[in-house]
């Protein structure tokens, strides 16, 4: 499920831009790597207070929706955070049938498949034209 473009490290060079990332969860298994990531954290969330630093927001979902939020983060649909708000009302979800319905609706097919009525007859008659490739032409001709 996780596909990534190629990136050649020379057109990157050519082009004078930079990739880059770090990832702070080696520290914690070092001493005092603990304070280290503490102190980062923190000088993040004064940089985020201060304005300096704002993050893009994607898409806001309600927590019973994650499924759906983790769905579009791993389709790589979104473009800045995704983030998980337990106050929102979640989207409402499409109807669905009762289950007792879909034994009734097959039931009355099969009925129907056992006695056909001359009703279904008329409608093959009524669709077989439709299945002249295009043409005009008459069957009753040929």
């Amino acid at each position: 499920w996780w596909q990534v473009d190629k990136i050649s490290p020379s057109k990157l060079f050519d082009e004078n831009k930079t990739l880059s990332g770090f990832n702070l969860r080696h520290l914690l298994h070092r001493q005092g790597g603990h304070s280290f990531i503490k102190r980062a954290v923190d000088q993040v969330f004064m940089l985020w207070n201060e304005g300096v630093v704002k993050p893009k927001i994607d898409s806001t979902w309600a927590l019973e929706d994650v499924t759906e939020a983790m769905q579009r983060m791993q389709d790589r649909k979104n473009i800045g955070k995704i983030v998980i708000d337990p106050s929102l009302e979640p989207k409402p979800k499409p109807a669905t049938p009762a289950k007792g319905k879909g034994k009734e609706k097959k039931s009355a097919s099969q009925e129907e498949k056992k006695a056909p009525s001359t009703e279904t007859e008329d409608n093959n008659e009524k669709k077989e034209p439709e299945l002249t490739n295009g043409t005009s032409e008459d069957k009753s001709d040929s």
